[in-house]
C-alpha cells in the first residue's frame, strides 16, 4: 500500500508541475514586446558608444547591454534603467564600453527585462574594431 501511495504522490507532483510550467508558457506568449528603435553602436576614439530608443509600449525595468566577441556566448558588460514612468517623453537611451584585447570585433545587443521580470533580446550588431 505504501508503494502504491508514494506513487500516485509522485504522479500528482508531475502533474502540478507540468500544470505550473504550461500556465508560465501561456504568460509569456502573451507579452507585448517592446519596441526597440534607432539601435545603434558606434566606435568613438578608445569606447564603444551604445545608444537606442524604445517606444514605450511596455513597462521597463532595465536592460542588460551584452557584448560577445564571437557572436555566440554574451556577457553583461552595463545595467541600464528603465525610464521614469512620470516622464513620457524619455525614451533614449546609451551607455558606454571599453575597447580591450585585440579583438578585431566585436557583437553587442540588448536584453530588455520588464517589470515583471519577464524578457526579451534584440537584434544583435557587429562592430568592426580595426
Amino acid at each position: 500500500m505504501k508503494t502504491k501511495l508514494s506513487l500516485v504522490t509522485k504522479g500528482l507532483v508531475i502533474v502540478l508541475f507540468l500544470s505550473l510550467a504550461s500556465n508560465i508558457n501561456a504568460q509569456k506568449s502573451n507579452l507585448k514586446k517592446i519596441n526597440i528603435t534607432n539601435f545603434q553602436v558606434m566606435k568613438q576614439q578608445n569606447k564603444v558608444v551604445i545608444e537606442w530608443s524604445t517606444d514605450r509600449t511596455s513597462q521597463t525595468n532595465y536592460f542588460e547591454v551584452q557584448k560577445s566577441t564571437d557572436g555566440k556566448n554574451f556577457k553583461v558588460v552595463a545595467y541600464v534603467l528603465g525610464a521614469d514612468p512620470s516622464q513620457p517623453e524619455c525614451d533614449c537611451f546609451g551607455c558606454f564600453d571599453k575597447i580591450t584585447g585585440k579583438a578585431e570585433g566585436c557583437f553587442y545587443r540588448l536584453k530588455h527585462v520588464n517589470t515583471n521580470g519577464n524578457f526579451q533580446f534584440s537584434e544583435v550588431k557587429m562592430l568592426a574594431l580595426k
